[in-house]
C-alpha cells in the first residue's frame, strides 16, 4: 500500500483504536486518569520517534515487526509510568487528577515540541553528538522547563472553593491558568506550521544560535498574533479556542506530516508548498474535529459544550485528539511503522 491510501488507511485504524480505548472508560474517568497516564508518555515519545528515530535502543531496532513496535511501546509505557508518578506527587501533591497537575502535564508536552522540534536540543547539541546524552537532555528540559513556566505564569486561584483546588499545589503564577495554557498550545500549532514550511523563513540562517532566536521569535509572534484574533477579536471562550482552533489544528497537521509522511504537495517549492500544507492541515483540523464531535457522546455518553458543563465537550475533544489519538498515532506510524497495512 501506497501514499497517500497508506496514510489514509493508516488514520482510519489510528481513529479506530483510540475511540475503541475511549469507549471502555467514563468521560470523567478518560479525561482525567486516561488522558493523564497517555500524555506523560509523550515526550519519551518525542525522544523515540523524533530524536533517536526509533534506532535507540539498538537490539530494539533491529527487530522485524511487531516485536519492534511492541518493544519500543514498552519502553515508552514504561518511562511514562515513572514520570506519571513523580508528577502525580511533586506536581500534584497526590490530590489525585487535578486541573494543576493536568496542566503541568500539557505543559511538558509544549516544552518538549519547543525543545526538540523548534530548537532541535539547542544548545545541547553544542556540546555533544551523543544521542544518549541529547535524549536525556529531552527530558530533563521536558519536565524541569515545564516546572519552570508553570510555576512563573500559572495562577489556579479562580477554582478556589472548587473540590478540585488545593492551594499547595497551585503554584500562584502571574495569570489566570487558562491564559498561559491556551497560549503556549497555540505556539506549538506555530511550531509545526514552521514545519509544514521547512522553517522557512529562518532556514537559511547559518548559525544556530541566531537560528534558534529568530524561529522563537516567528513563533512567539505569529502565536500571539492567532490568540488574540481568537480570543479578543472573534471573542472565543480560552477554553473552547484551545479545543476548536489550536489543538484541533495540531492533530490535522499530523495528517500530512506523520500520516503521509511529507509526501503531499512534495512538487511545490517553498512558501507555496507550506501554504497549501497549512490550509490543507486547516481543513483536515475541522472535519477531524466535527467527527470527534460527533462520535463523542457514541463513545463517552452526552458532552456538555461551554462553561455551564464545566467544558466537558472541550476537555474531552482536546483530551481525545491530542491526549490519545497522538499517542496511538505515534505508536502505528513510527513504532510499527505502518505495519501491518506495510510490509
Amino acid at each position: 500500500m501506497k501514499q497517500p491510501l497508506l496514510g489514509l488507511a493508516a488514520l482510519l485504524m489510528v481513529i479506530i483504536i483510540s475511540l475503541g480505548i475511549i469507549s471502555l472508560f467514563e468521560e470523567t474517568t478518560f479525561s482525567t486518569w486516561v488522558a493523564f497516564l497517555f500524555m506523560c508518555c509523550v515526550p519519551a515519545q518525542i525522544v523515540f520517534a523524533l530524536v533517536w528515530h526509533c534506532s535507540i535502543p539498538a537490539a530494539a531496532s533491529r527487530m522485524a515487526q511487531p516485536a519492534r513496535g511492541i518493544t519500543l511501546t514498552v519502553l515508552t509505557a514504561l518511562i511514562g509510568m515513572a514520570a506519571a508518578v513523580l508528577t502525580y506527587h511533586l506536581v500534584g501533591k497526590g490530590h489525585g487528577i487535578t486541573p494543576m497537575l493536568l496542566m503541568y502535564t500539557i505543559l511538558t508536552v509544549v516544552v518538549t515540541f519547543w525543545f526538540a522540534v523548534l530548537w532541535h536540543c539547542w544548545p545541547v547539541t553544542l556540546f555533544s553528538n551523543n544521542p544518549l546524552v541529547i535524549g536525556a537532555s529531552v527530558l530533563l528540559v521536558a519536565y524541569f522547563g515545564a516546572y519552570a513556566v508553570y510555576a512563573i505564569f500559572f495562577d489556579f486561584s479562580f477554582l478556589e472553593g472548587a473540590p478540585v483546588y488545593f492551594p499547595d499545589a497551585d503554584p500562584g503564577g502571574m495569570f489566570m491558568a487558562w491564559i498561559p495554557m491556551s497560549f503556549a498550545v497555540t505556539t506549538v500549532a506555530m511550531i509545526l506550521t514552521l514545519v509544514l514550511f521547512d522553517f522557512w523563513p529562518v532556514a537559511g540562517i547559518s548559525n544556530s544560535s541566531i537560528k534558534v532566536l529568530a524561529a522563537s521569535a516567528v513563533v512567539i509572534v505569529l502565536g500571539a498574533v492567532v490568540y488574540y484574533v481568537g480570543v479578543h477579536v472573534a471573542g472565543m471562550d480560552r477554553v473552547r479556542y484551545l479545543s476548536l482552533v489550536p489543538v484541533s489544528y495540531i492533530f490535522g497537521i499530523f495528517l500530512p506530516l506523520s500520516l503521509m509522511q511529507g509526501t503531499l504537495f512534495a512538487q511545490l517549492k517553498q512558501p507555496l508548498k507550506g501554504l497549501a500544507l497549512a490550509v490543507f492541515c486547516a481543513v483536515a483540523a475541522i472535519i477531524l474535529q466535527q467527527l470527534y464531535l460527533l462520535l463523542g457522546p457514541i463513545v463517552s455518553g452526552p458532552l456538555v459544550a461551554g462553561p455551564e458543563g464545566h467544558y466537558q465537550e472541550e476537555l474531552w475533544l482536546a483530551s481525545a485528539l491530542l491526549g490519545l489519538t497522538f499517542p496511538v498515532l505515534v505508536v502505528v506510524t513510527d513504532y510499527f511503522g505502518f505495519w501491518p497495512l506495510k510490509k
